[in-house]
């Protein structure tokens, strides 16, 4: 009888131990006095690098997005060369605009000399690798490197 008595009074020490231990955990853990994180580094290191990664994630999958649903994407020369891959779509918002390869009119159905002037806002397609010279706003479909 008296076993079961020093059982019962372990039991219930440990116990009463156990909750005094958890309850001061619970109190101490992460006070006004010991704060788990600094208030500063969330505003001034995490939120900013969180934003920047955040932005840049965005920004490539927009990118993806805008090249995977085939859209033309503007570009504004000044003279400057682009290179077309064959196959690479080409609209030429102003007239003036030439190549230095074969270029399918796809709004006449006409085939374009190297060197031939582009008409405005006439749909182009590249038969062959080349560079686009053009002043003015351009927009391309395709493979191209500026």
């Amino acid at each position: 009888m008296m076993k079961k008595w020093h059982i019962a009074a372990l039991l219930l020490a440990v116990a009463l131990l156990s909750a005094g231990v958890g309850a001061y955990a619970a109190t101490n853990y992460g006070s006004q006095s010991d704060p788990l994180v600094a208030m500063s580094y969330l505003d001034e290191v995490l939120a900013p690098q969180l934003e920047r990664e955040f932005s840049a994630a965005l920004d490539e999958a927009a990118g993806s997005l805008t090249a995977a649903n085939g859209a033309f994407v503007s570009a504004s020369l000044s003279g400057s060369g682009v290179r077309c891959e064959a196959g690479t779509e080409i609209i030429s918002r102003s007239a003036g605009a030439g190549a230095d390869g074969a270029l399918i009119d796809a709004t006449t159905g006409e085939t374009l000399a190297a060197g031939g002037e582009l008409q405005a806002n006439h749909l182009y397609l590249a038969a062959e690798a080349l560079t686009l010279y053009a002043q003015g706003e351009v927009l391309l479909r395709g493979s191209y490197s500026l």
